[in-house]
């Protein structure tokens, strides 16, 4: 295993505060790193237009040979991702169809609109667990299904309205511990889900097809507790058989799993996922089917064919409710409303790893917008919804795809993949995958984090002779330990992270605007009182050199008692403040404009029991 926390970018160092983290900050938008496809595409124009064919070929050309990794990098997630779409479509109790189209309509759009430069949407499985509920609805007037595409447009549109509210940054002011306790949770759902590909596939050929789904017939809103991490593991599916069969599979993911983790180390110079790929096709078709051994393909997990990738909801096949039906929106807005939570803090949570992957900040504001206006057109087309996804997001920077063009090539590919490459692509052994897939998820899981578990249990004394990296508070470890256990065994708790989050963020404005208030009144009045003693000590210099004049009284005084001036506690900082207006004071109170000086006139006055005296006689 990699203890691969300095390469994700995670510090245990940093989660001593749960509820400071979340500060607004001040920070100059100019310095955000913003991405566009835009940026990537105008090798034509820039620095001048190319107007001659020999130019424009030259420049293609050399566009084409600096951008390379961004190609390798699209083809290595792309391939990646089209199990794992279709295993989240059957966790959700949807045709894999939902799944695949999610993945392509979500990265080209967010790459169009300007998202995080390196950070990959697909289809999620936090938010299929919503959705299986939602499919398992006895729903009124249409099958439950119909309702998927409207959930999830609602959804987006709630992802937009959150960006434009300032949501986002929520979003990329996530508590540490949060992140930490999530990305765990992902990690060992993401191994948990490779187990599914060992197993029989639970589909025949007519459930692939939107007409034939059933209508659900739990309640619409049922209390049950579902175990997320049972259902990544596909409880109640049959093994592969025969035995051989299954231990040839677990041998080739160990081979891919090998060469993704360890040949960075030997040469960067191939890219470790496409050699892991190359290695278990070798060994799968040039020995283990030569002796009558077959692992699973792509072909026998569903495949990647989509007949039509271009459907959208106002075809034939799709039968849509009734919106006039007050029980339709009561249906949408609910579940609308929790894949929108659950979706925020996936999202959130996987800015908040490329950002420390890329030692940079993202756009919170694009990503949430761009990725509500995806998930508005996914709707229309006949999709499950997408989000950020940390497990791709971390494949694509291990294979140097960090842009924004290499978002985009993604989702280009897969829909190169569904609609016209499938008679290739559908061979590619499903054990290649799960072990790209399973390294890469032991490089972003936080062992620091899960060893400090039993390192808190220690007495103070044991702790302190730790290394510094493991000594931090037992509340923090307690507060991770909560939410990475949640996400495993509640397929809501990304929902309920999400409303503790806005609490907290909420919290933490109202008390920052009260804070600036009070620091405001405080330093008008500092400023006032210095101002004032200022003018008094300036006046009472200036009487005391004769500049000014002296009642008797206080001349009297002066003799006996010498009065010192006033001290001035903020002198630097307010010497200069109403220098003006104090000369102007000084001149005015030297002289009457007759000549005469005022009796009693002195303002620097001060009271003692001889005036009294002085007074009574």
């Amino acid at each position: 295993m990699i203890p691969a926390d300095e390469e994700v970018g995670l510090s245990m160092a940093n989660a001593n505060t749960t509820v400071e983290d979340m500060e607004i900050t001040d920070e100059d938008p100019s310095e955000r790193k913003v991405g566009s496809i835009w940026k990537d595409l105008n090798c034509l124009c820039n620095p001048t237009r190319a107007k001659r064919p020999g130019e424009i070929c030259s420049r293609l050309g050399k566009w084409s040979v600096a951008n390379a990794n961004q190609f390798v990098s699209s083809i290595v997630v792309s391939i990646c991702m089209i199990p794992e779409a279709i295993s989240y479509a059957i966790i959700a109790g949807l045709p894999p169809s939902f799944g695949l189209q999610a993945c392509w309509i979500s990265c080209m759009m967010t790459a169009f609109i300007g998202g995080r430069p390196g950070m990959i949407t697909s289809a999620s499985g936090l938010s299929a667990l919503i959705l299986s509920r939602l499919v398992n609805t006895d729903t009124i007037g249409a099958s439950s299904i119909m309702f998927v595409p409207l959930v999830v447009a609602f959804a987006g549109a709630l992802q937009g309205i959150s960006a434009c509210i300032g949501l986002s940054r929520l979003a990329a002011n996530f508590p540490e511990p949060m992140i930490i306790g999530m990305v765990n949770a992902l990690a060992i759902l993401a191994i948990a889900l490779q187990f599914r590909y060992a197993k029989v596939f639970p589909l025949t050929e007519e459930d692939t097809y939107v007409e034939t789904a059933a209508t659900g017939t739990a309640k619409a809103v049922e209390l049950e507790w579902v175990p997320a991490v049972v259902l990544y593991f596909g409880s109640g599916l049959a093994w592969l058989g025969p035995w051989m069969n299954l231990f040839v599979y677990a041998g080739e993911v160990a081979v891919a799993c090998i060469c993704t983790m360890y040949l960075p180390r030997v040469t960067p110079a191939f890219p470790a996922p496409i050699v892991a790929m190359l290695a278990v096709v070798v060994v799968e078709f040039g020995l283990a089917r030569q002796f009558n051994i077959f692992t699973p393909l792509i072909m026998d997990y569903g495949g990647v064919q989509v007949e039509y990738p271009w459907t959208t909801v106002l075809s034939p096949e799709y039968s849509l409710p009734s919106f006039s039906s007050i029980d339709t929106w009561k249906i949408i807005m609910g579940y609308g409303s929790a894949l929108f939570a659950t979706q925020f803090v996936e999202t959130s949570i996987a800015l908040n790893v490329v950002n420390r992957l890329d030692e940079s900040n993202g756009p919170g504001f694009l990503v949430l917008f761009g990725q509500g206006i995806s998930n508005a057109v996914i709707g229309f087309m006949g999709g499950m919804g997408a989000n950020g996804s940390v497990s791709m997001s971390v494949l694509a920077d291990r294979t140097f795809g960090t842009t924004c063009l290499s978002t985009f090539l993604t989702g280009f590919m897969m829909f190169v993949f569904m609609a016209w490459g499938y008679p290739v692509i559908d061979y590619m052994p499903l054990s290649a995958i799960s072990g790209i897939n399973i390294a890469i998820a032991c490089s972003f899981i936080q062992w620091r984090s899960l060893v400090a578990i039993f390192t808190t249990c220690l007495p103070e004394r044991r702790r302190k002779l730790l290394p510094p990296y493991f000594q931090f508070g037992r509340l923090e470890v307690f507060f991770i330990f909560f939410i990475c256990a949640g996400c495993l065994t509640a397929d809501i708790s990304a929902m309920l992270f999400f409303v503790f989050a806005v609490g907290v963020f909420l919290f933490n404005v109202c008390y920052k605007v009260v804070g600036n208030k009070n620091e405001k009144e405080e330093t008008v009045e500092g400023t006032s009182g210095a101002i004032e003693a200022s003018v008094s000590n300036t006046i009472a210099k200036l009487m005391q050199e004769g500049v000014l004049p002296e009642s008797s009284s206080q001349a009297k005084v002066n003799k006996r008692e010498r009065v010192d001036p006033m001290p001035d506690p903020e002198e630097a900082d307010d010497a200069s403040v109403g220098s003006d207006y104090l000369d102007s004071i000084a001149s005015s109170w030297s002289s009457k404009g007759d000549g005469s000086k005022a009796e009693g006139e002195g303002i620097y006055y001060v009271h003692s029991e001889e005036d009294d005296d002085d007074s009574q006689a």
